[in-house]
């Protein structure tokens, strides 16, 4: 039997990723009230609802139905791929400025949806555009990061992994975390050391007698 994991969580259904964790620690952390039994019970759900949640950062970009509805997103939408299209404008950036000033901007309901469907657009634009000469300048990335504050869109990472999510954002992928290599115990190579010259010196010794 499935679940609805946005109805275990108590939370609307979001891509925000950082709402998704909230939920899940605020449910986890009232759990710690609840008989043994019905802990392990309810805390065996609430994990399936977390990762069933984190599994729709994985799904194809959606942009929620009141947005879908809404006319002005749908206009949005057009200019949009109107101007992926358009070989001249693509890589203008005063063309890209009108675009984020669109009518559409101004509806702060929309604001998430527009931004994220920016990102996809453009990411699935520059994975299948073959020549590299027509690919999406970093300066308008630049710009377009800024202006829409991708940088703080946890669930575009999530969605898309690190690696398009940095090209996207034109940042240094992360180095990995170095691993300390174990430093030797200089005290006791000495100790044995001096011991090895010992044994030595009493074999030396007993030789000679």
């Amino acid at each position: 039997m499935s679940i609805d994991p946005w109805k275990v969580l108590e939370l609307e259904p979001t891509s925000d990723l950082q709402k998704i964790e909230a939920a899940y620690q605020h449910k986890l952390a009232q759990l710690d009230s609840e008989s043994e039994q019905v802990s392990e019970e309810q805390t065996t759900a609430l994990n399936q609802a977390y990762q069933a949640a984190l599994q729709t950062l994985k799904q194809p970009f959606k942009p929620a139905e009141t947005s879908l509805s809404h006319p002005l997103f749908t206009e949005f939408n057009e200019d949009l791929t109107a101007l992926l299209s358009n070989d001249l404008r693509r890589n203008q950036l005063t063309a890209w400025q009108l675009l984020v000033d669109h009518p559409a901007g101004q509806e702060h309901a929309l604001r998430d949806d527009l931004s994220a469907l920016i990102f996809d657009q453009i990411l699935h634009y520059q994975k299948t555009c073959e020549d590299d000469k027509q690919l999406i300048s970093s300066e308008i990335l630049i710009y377009l990061t800024e202006q829409l504050e991708w940088t703080t869109r946890e669930d575009l990472r999530a969605r898309y992994g690190d690696n398009f999510y940095y090209r996207m954002t034109q940042q240094r992928l992360p180095e990995p975390e170095a691993i300390a290599e174990p430093i030797a115990d200089t005290g006791n190579l000495a100790n044995i050391f001096i011991g090895l010259t010992i044994v030595c010196a009493i074999g030396l010794l007993m030789i000679s007698v």
